[in-house]
């Protein structure tokens, strides 16, 4: 790697924010530091001013662009925008005191005014999702109303828990060491400038940038995986960079809502399963170098971020705009299919919605909430299914198949049949509420003659709760029950029933006789139908749940 206009050199962060004239670009994550890392940072700070240590070593800092000028960071950007937090809550509390070394800190280490404008200009900017509201919870004094500004983003609320971290640390520290107080924060400062070092690299432009990620990456610094593959998009983009950056930001833009941890990536490595077949995050940006070589390659699959992009916040969020087109019933079945927990379907059905038709989309929903639950009950076969939920995306991508009966019959022997899955739910325990509601509210439609309606029992777990008819803690009126029998028994699905809040208080952990009488002035078939029984043990439950799931195998067919 050629040195010639990179510059590199050890120096303090906080001399390097006294600089100033930084900027985190518009493509760049938002902020990502978790309390842990914030507690960390301000523990080894404290520990190494107090062992006086030399130096302090944070890493590396890479910036794009020329001296005198504004200069990019495209790595770093957490540790700068964390320690300017450390330092603003050093300044808010020489403000609290009126001491003006208060307004040296500010000018120096966080903003300066303009002389005419008298605007606040930032030593460093964080990007689009981030800048207004750091500029406000952090840059503004303590007396600023722009201080009060509301968290809307998951980042912003790291902002200002990283923020809080910080006015306590402050705070521990003026309570320690009282009337010497201000010499200690200041010391503090002088740390964080002279002694809390960083490799500062100045490269010129976004090709040397990506060389250095390169070579920072091969030594095993830990890079966000997000942060190496845009940075390889961008250099491969050469002249045409500015598109790529577009897109990019585009795809940030439209995951920025669904506040997932991880959401880019899980997000890039689904798409690319449902084109190429399962990919581990860990050989992903690998086999995306592997198969992207060229600028054209750079900027179409930077595009098919963004588009694709679209359609997987519409898969996380099933009140997405984009299911307007397909109706209730789709939208019914992708919130089932995240309540379930199935994440690993989500490269198949990218791929389904990408590229069948609107009918077709409807019934593969569908039949991927059947198979869903025949997986959860009965388990799978041969190998993983995120395997073969890719394997299937790769063949509808490559218009092997184009219908949900073509998937069908691709999936078939994958699928748990219907004796297997009939055998399984017979004795199925469920530990999750949620999915025990699910499962008792799609059974009292088909009980009730009525499998398509989408009008389901109340799921307001205030108005309608999950009954235990067996209670996990027996009363003297169920000491017929071994309590072996109740450990057993108690979360069989044959042991559960819907039931209207205040019936379920009022019959509580009666006897199974005075539950009997709730049961049966019920709405619901499959609670009323508990009553037609004279006891309630092992037995019984064991009976009910036979015919829930004979029901089972009819609700939640293998076949679209």
């Amino acid at each position: 790697m050629s040195l010639e206009n990179i510059e590199i050199k050890l120096d303090g962060i906080g001399h390097a924010i006294c600089e100033g004239n930084l900027a985190v670009p518009l493509y760049q994550r938002s902020y990502a530091w978790e309390e842990q890392h914030v507690r960390e940072l301000l523990e080894d700070l404290a520990s190494s001013i107090s062992a006086k240590e030399a130096e302090y070593f944070l890493g590396s800092i890479v910036l794009i662009g020329k001296s005198g000028k504004a200069l990019e960071v495209v790595d770093g950007q957490q540790r700068l925008a964390t320690a300017m937090i450390l330092i603003a809550a050093v300044r808010d509390y020489f403000l609290s005191v009126e001491d003006d070394r208060a307004h040296d800190i500010e000018r120096d280490y966080l903003a300066k005014r303009d002389l005419n404008s008298r605007e606040r200009l930032p030593k460093l900017k964080l990007n689009q999702t981030d800048r207004e509201f750091f500029d406000k919870r952090i840059l503004s004094g303590l007396d600023d109303p722009g201080r009060k500004v509301e968290a809307t983003k998951e980042s912003h609320r790291r902002i200002a828990k990283a923020a809080e971290l910080a006015a306590e640390h402050v705070k521990s520290m003026v309570s320690v060491h009282g009337t010497d107080a201000a010499k200690h924060l200041l010391e503090l400062i002088y740390f964080l400038t002279n002694r809390a070092k960083v490799i500062l690299v100045r490269v010129p432009d976004h090709a040397n940038a990506f060389t250095i990620f390169e070579t920072l990456n091969d030594r095993g610094l830990d890079l966000a995986l997000s942060d190496l593959l845009k940075n390889y998009l961008f250099h491969l983009a050469d002249t045409r960079i500015l598109e790529v950056q577009q897109r990019w930001i585009a795809m940030h833009g439209t995951l920025e809502a669904v506040q997932e941890e991880g959401i880019v990536v899980h997000f890039i490595r689904h798409l690319w399963a449902s084109k190429h077949g399962l990919t581990r995050e860990r050989y992903l940006y690998d086999q995306i170098k592997r198969k992207t070589t060229s600028k054209q390659a750079a900027i179409d699959f930077a595009e098919e971020l963004a588009e694709s992009a679209i359609i997987y916040a519409a898969i996380l969020n099933p009140d997405h705009e984009m299911w307007k087109k397909y109706g209730g019933s789709a939208k019914a079945h992708m919130s089932t299919l995240n309540m379930m927990g199935m994440i690993q379907v989500r490269p198949l059905v990218l791929a389904v919605l990408a590229e069948f038709t609107v009918p077709e989309v409807r019934k593969t929903l569908k039949a991927l909430v059947a198979w869903a639950v025949r997986f959860l009950v009965a388990g799978g076969r041969g190998g993983t299914l995120e395997n073969h939920y890719s394997e299937r995306a790769k063949e509808i991508r490559d218009k092997k198949i184009t219908t949900a009966n073509q998937l069908w019959k691709a999936m078939q022997g994958l699928v748990p049949p219907d004796d297997d899955f009939e055998t399984a739910f017979a004795i199925a325990s469920v530990s999750k509420a949620g999915l025990a509601r699910y499962y008792l509210q799609v059974l009292e439609r088909f009980k009730a003659g009525k499998p398509d309606a989408e009008i389901v029992p109340n799921t307001n777990e205030d108005e309608v709760n999950l009954e235990h008819v067996l209670p996990q803690t027996a009363s003297k009126s169920w000491k017929h029950v071994d309590p072996e029998t109740t450990r057993a028994y108690h979360k069989r699905l044959g042991n559960m029933a819907l039931m209207k809040a205040k019936s379920n208080v009022a019959a509580a952990n009666n006897s199974f006789a005075n539950k009997a009488a709730f049961y049966k002035t019920s709405e619901l078939l499959l609670t009323s139908s508990i009553a037609s029984y004279q006891k309630w043990g092992k037995t019984e439950i064991e009976a009910r749940q036979r015919e829930l799931a004979e029901l089972a195998v009819k609700a939640w067919p293998d076949k679209p």
